[in-house]
């Protein structure tokens, strides 16, 4: 996500949601403490939410950020903070799937029977026009399908580019203190601070800001950057 030109009056501080996911399990003795957590509902409601029950799902407080020991934890429930890459599609594969379904398939069955009306059923005197419909049918079909496939190329690659335009420094405050971090190692319930000109490197809330405008233009197209509150 590129939000260059981040324009403030001061340094706005955001805490992080759930990014990512990751299923690894807990066999030792240590205690977990997002065991009572309702993940079902972490994506859909921690940007409307009140602050007070935001700190306390994600065991953090604005003033002094997470803790050393909760950021192992958090990490384990929760994974890397980065985008997977999508998976390579095969082209044969992407056409195929196009040429033979939804309004396709009908085409198809109008085009044979187009061919079929010009021979054999249209002998002894076949009229042209029924085999220029089948050509037409088909060279709009083929036309179609690969269009579909090149939107869908397309989608993919500018979704694969999204994870190069992540910033690979953010600042947090943890434990009191200001640090910069790798973003990868952002966890949920991390405070950031964003100032002037820096790149958002998560999902986040804003919690503190003050004439915030983010350049969302990578992701909507909107050229003016656009006015953020909390």
């Amino acid at each position: 996500m590129d939000n260059r030109g981040l324009q403030s009056d001061g340094p706005p501080e955001l805490t992080t949601a759930p990014t990512t996911k990751s299923s690894h399990i807990r066999n030792d003795s240590t205690v977990d403490l997002w065991a009572t957590v309702d993940r079902s509902r972490l994506e859909q409601d921690v940007h409307i939410i009140p602050l007070q029950e935001l700190y306390n799902r994600y065991h953090t407080d604005p003033r002094t950020g997470l803790t050393s020991g909760a950021v192992p934890d958090a990490r384990a429930q929760y994974g890397d903070n980065k985008l997977e890459p999508p998976k390579q599609p095969s082209y044969v594969w992407l056409l195929f799937k196009e040429l033979f379904m939804g309004f396709n398939i009908i085409l198809w069955v109008a085009g044979i029977l187009a061919f079929l009306a010009y021979k054999p059923f249209g002998e002894p005197d076949p009229q042209i026009a029924n085999l220029a419909l089948g050509v037409v049918l088909l060279l709009v079909i083929t036309c179609n399908s690969a269009l579909n496939v090149y939107q869908q190329l397309k989608s993919i690659k500018i979704v694969a580019a999204f994870s190069k335009l992540l910033p690979t420094l953010a600042t947090v405050r943890r434990d009191g203190r200001e640090q910069q971090i790798v973003t990868d190692e952002i966890v949920p319930g991390d405070i950031i601070l964003v100032r002037m000109g820096d790149k958002l490197p998560a999902d986040c809330r804003f919690i503190s800001c003050d004439g915030v405008k983010v350049n969302t233009s990578e992701l909507t197209g909107e050229s003016k950057p656009v006015s953020i509150t909390v």
